[in-house]
């Protein structure tokens, strides 16, 4: 018997040993999304996969500066055209998901991007335009709806589309630009309404990801397979996500 715990457990201690782990850097619009993704993936392979969140424009310098990843997952082309410029992926971008941009209001009963002239919404919260996809997105929407310049002064940027859900659920601001797979998700909303931004007021959000030279090359792989051809893709869908 004495043996046979001994064996079990050297057993245990050389499968973990050898676990496989892949690390992605991700736009903090993908948190809820690929946090299913991984754990499917994980249910399916035996791959553990951990991903670190933020603002694309971030996430792509800190990769550029020497951070390791299998794996970069940006909010649009652009960032992950970066990564691949520099010499530090094994192909150009591929598109894995368009992103789609709501309104949110948990204060009020908001309806249209015009409603935001009111000024009860004394705080509209938008991401940084500069570093997030989302906020560049959000700006171009009110511009071409004609309320840029009324609201402009009242617009708070924050870091990343995440903290849009901090803004509005702390009362920061009264309405925000967000991301639709985080309303989807079911997981910040309490209270109030959001609703889809018209698609033709804004650029596509078309994300981009890349294998990064530095990683697991074929592990990587299958799992950008999986994001984009298989279940990966479908929970995607659930999130909000076209493709």
């Amino acid at each position: 018997m004495k043996k046979l715990l001994i064996l079990a457990l050297a057993l245990a201690i050389s499968t973990t040993a050898f676990a496989k782990e892949l690390t992605i850097s991700a736009a903090a619009n993908l948190q809820f999304a690929l946090e299913e993704v991984a754990k499917a993936y994980k249910a399916d392979t035996g791959t553990d996969v951990k991903a670190t969140y933020g603002a694309s424009g971030k996430l792509v310098a800190q990769i550029i500066n020497g951070a390791k990843f299998d794996i970069f997952l940006a909010a649009d082309m652009s960032f992950a055209q970066k990564a691949y410029e520099a010499g530090l992926t094994t192909d150009k971008p591929v598109m894995y998901a368009e992103g789609l941009l709501v309104l949110w209001s948990k204060k009020y009963n908001i309806k249209s991007i015009a409603d935001l002239k009111d000024p009860k919404y004394v705080k509209i919260a938008i991401a940084n335009p500069a570093t997030a996809p989302y906020g560049r997105a959000a700006v171009e929407a009110m511009k071409a709806s004609g309320v840029y310049d009324a609201v402009a002064p009242r617009i708070v940027q924050g870091e990343s589309i995440s903290t849009m859900d901090t803004y509005i659920q702390t009362g920061v601001a009264e309405a925000a630009f967000a991301a639709k797979s985080h309303l989807a998700s079911g997981k910040v909303q309490d209270a109030g309404s959001w609703f889809d931004v018209d698609k033709k007021l804004y650029a596509p959000i078309e994300q981009g990801g890349v294998i990064l030279k530095a990683g697991d090359v074929a592990e990587a792989q299958k799992f950008m397979n999986y994001l984009t051809k298989s279940k990966g893709a479908a929970i995607m869908k659930k999130y909000g996500y076209e493709k």
